[in-house]
């Protein structure tokens, strides 16, 4: 069976996790036998910071932290963490993270992301001609524009302002954009617009 598994040092560990997943062990330290299908989530330390190194095969870590950044944040990705997030997040938010995790995605914030889509931008083979791409011929104006935005790791507060619309008109344009290019996220589209064979 799934389990969610909380590993804190936190004598009192916010009761938001108790209330996203009531039947969650929280632990000060990760069991020896923690089962193949459990999400460990980890506050305050990355996967390379556990007892012993070890790390159980079949489980998923996502590293929650009380003052997240992107230099952790990175960090725990590079060291096998599918997800990184604020230790106080909402039930409903903590519930989202799981849903991705257990689908073998990757979660990380908007902040993050935008960083890594930025990374992905300026090393591919479009770095910097990413209006050339053929599929953006599919877009109207405004859609082409917010996703060369997006290729370039603009979060949509920057493009909003870019391009003087409403955040809620860029969401807009982004689901339309998807729909029409075929992808399910922003860091999924940067990717086609960095290969020039997609």
């Amino acid at each position: 069976m799934d389990k969610n598994l909380f590993v804190t040092s936190s004598r009192v560990p916010p009761s938001r996790w108790r209330e996203a997943f009531p039947d969650a062990d929280i632990v000060p330290i990760l069991p020896a036998d923690v089962s193949a299908g459990t999400v460990a989530w980890l506050h305050n330390f990355t996967p390379a910071q556990l007892p012993g190194g070890v790390r159980p095969a079949g489980v998923r870590f996502v590293v929650m932290y009380d003052k997240p950044n992107d230099e952790e944040g990175l960090q725990a990705l590079s060291q096998g963490a599918a997800g990184y997030c604020n230790a106080h997040a909402t039930p409903e938010l903590l519930h989202a993270i799981e849903s991705v995790i257990r689908n073998q995605g990757l979660w990380v914030g908007e902040s993050l992301l935008n960083r890594m889509i930025g990374g992905i931008s300026s090393r591919s083979p479009m770095a910097g001609r990413h209006g050339e791409h053929p599929l953006l011929e599919t877009l109207s104006d405004r859609e082409r524009a917010v996703a060369l935005c997006v290729a370039h790791g603009d979060s949509n507060k920057e493009i909003a302002r870019q391009l003087n619309l409403a955040e809620r008109t860029i969401k807009a344009h982004l689901t339309s954009i998807f729909e029409k290019l075929g992808v399910r996220d922003r860091l999924q589209l940067a990717l086609v617009l960095s290969n020039p064979n997609e």
